[in-house]
């Protein structure tokens, strides 16, 4: 991670990681993301803040990998937890490749990564 320190930012923000942690110390508590199961029934949600200290962990593993500059295959289902990933290889300066999971009773991950 760049080191980014919430309160450094100037109210010019040039790109999504500063956005993020700009609403994370000006809008900590407002609702960042609501997630909808199937388009219909909320259910998960997450705030500015804890997206931030989450997005934030997984940016740290990833440079404690000295993954910086490289590719992350994001195995995730649709929801909260993939936000936090995606976001966390934006702090992390990683290029997160989104995928979605094989199905439950395929467990084989090497098409994904031939």
């Amino acid at each position: 991670m760049e080191n980014i320190r919430c309160s450094e930012l100037s109210k010019t923000l040039s790109n999504l990681v500063e956005l993020l942690c700009y609403r994370a110390l000006t809008q900590p508590f407002k609702i960042a993301y609501t997630f909808n199961e199937k388009g219909e029934k909320e259910t998960d949600r997450i705030t500015y803040q804890v997206l931030d200290q989450r997005s934030r962990a997984y940016a740290s593993q990833l440079q404690s990998l000295g993954a910086t500059g490289e590719l992350a295959l994001l195995v995730y289902p649709p929801g909260i937890d993939f936000i936090a990933a995606f976001k966390g290889c934006l702090y992390a300066g990683v290029i997160a490749v989104p995928a979605y999971p094989p199905p439950r009773h395929s467990q084989n991950l090497s098409p994904l990564l031939a």
